[in-house]
């Protein structure tokens, strides 16, 4: 999945010059964190967050409402936005685009083409969306864990087993990197809300299966399955 399969393509944006009351009014009209702040050309020249505005705002404690509503009338956005921005394309891949939100701990990704035009903006709500849809969760599914010896073709026959002996769809894979005491485990969606059946074929085979987890199971030996 692509950061163009995710992303908004109709952003709100203001320009430099704009004030910061302005952008204020625009981040609670339209329930928006993050505004890319754009030149007339279309370049992306920074962006501005909610929390750069009440950042920048005076002290309630030592000034009065009409002071602090003048200074953000009059106060323009470049004064306050990031001009060193981290930046997304559309053909980056989602996980690409997770790991910059989380690397930078910024929460929004302008999507730039090639010549640094918006084409959009990427949130981390939007991931966080994308990823729900990567492991087929948004749908009516079950999820189960196997723990598999660190061998190749353990999670195939896994995968065959599923589809012939329970006639079920697999719906989504996560294998995470890490391991235990040399077993991996693996977390399936499957297409079904009673996984009884491949649960049952699967333990016959040796696997040690956990609905929807192997946190009580993880205790036993893991048979080889053949």
């Amino acid at each position: 999945m692509l950061v163009s399969d995710c992303m908004i393509r109709d952003v709100i944006t203001v320009t430099p010059d704009d004030s910061l009351a302005t952008a204020l009014a625009l981040t609670r009209r339209h329930r928006v964190r993050h505004l890319p702040v754009v030149l007339q050309s279309g370049d992306l020249a920074g962006i501005l967050s909610d929390r750069d505005i009440r950042l920048a705002m005076p002290s309630p404690l030592t000034t009065t409402d009409p002071e602090s509503a003048e200074f953000l009338e009059r106060t323009p956005i470049a004064v306050v936005m990031t001009r060193e921005v981290i930046t997304a394309n559309p053909f980056d891949t989602i996980e690409d685009a997770a790991k910059l939100l989380y690397r930078h701990r910024i929460g929004a990704l302008p999507v730039v083409d090639g010549f640094q035009r918006m084409q959009g903006i990427l949130s981390e709500t939007d991931i966080l969306h994308a990823f729900l849809r990567i492991l087929g969760v948004s749908e009516p599914s079950s999820r189960i864990e196997l723990a598999l010896q660190d061998e190749p073709g353990e999670l195939g026959r896994a995968l065959m087993i599923i589809s012939e002996a329970a006639g079920l769809n697999v719906v989504s894979v996560l294998v995470p990197s890490q391991e235990q005491n040399g077993r991996k485990l693996a977390v399936l969606h499957l297409g079904t809300i009673d996984p009884r059946e491949a649960i049952g074929a699967l333990e016959a085979a040796g696997y040690v299966v956990g609905w929807p987890t192997l946190a009580s199971s993880l205790q036993a030996p893991v048979k080889p399955a053949r």
